[in-house]
Formats: structure tokens, sequence, C-alpha cells
């Protein structure tokens, strides 16, 4: 090999090992980026899930019977019937 030639192929050996390292630094970059990410996201899914029990509590509470009843005798001024408000149906 000429010298020209050997010049040539150094340089295109450091560009490729530059080029290189490069890509080696914006990976990890990128790594970091995203296990930070991760971090956020797994701290917003634990708050998530706390949340959801304490919604599924609320629903138990308010879907309860007396709840219920409670709530449609204070807004829809509703009672239960007297016996002889009871009409029975036969076919």
């Amino acid at each position: 090999m000429t010298a020209k030639s050997m010049n040539w192929m150094t340089t295109a050996l450091w560009v490729g090992v530059i080029a290189s390292a490069l890509a080696v630094v914006r990976a990890s970059h990128d790594c970091r980026a995203l296990f930070a990410e991760l971090g956020q996201l797994e701290k917003r899914s634990d708050q998530l899930q706390v949340e959801w029990g304490q919604l599924l509590l609320e629903q138990a509470t308010l879907a309860s019977f007396g709840s219920v009843e409670q709530a449609a005798r204070d807004s829809l001024n509703m009672r239960a019937p007297a016996s002889d408000d009871i009409v029975v149906v036969r076919q």
C-alpha cells in the first residue's frame, strides 16, 4: 500500500471511531432519559392505583342500600309505600 492510501484509510478509521463514540454517547444519554421517564411513569402509576382504590371504596359506599335510600328520600322526596298503597297484579 502506498502512503497516500494509508493516510486515507487512517483518516477513514478515525472518522469511524469518532462516529462510533458519538453514537455511544447518544445511546447512553437516551438510556438515561428513558430511565428517568420510567421512574416518573412508575410514580404516576402508583398514584393512579391509590386513586383507583379510593374511588372503588367511594363507589361501594355510595352504592350501599342505606345511602341510596337516603339520597332518594332527600333529593327526590321518595318514600316507602304504605301497605294500602301496594297493588298486586295477578295474571
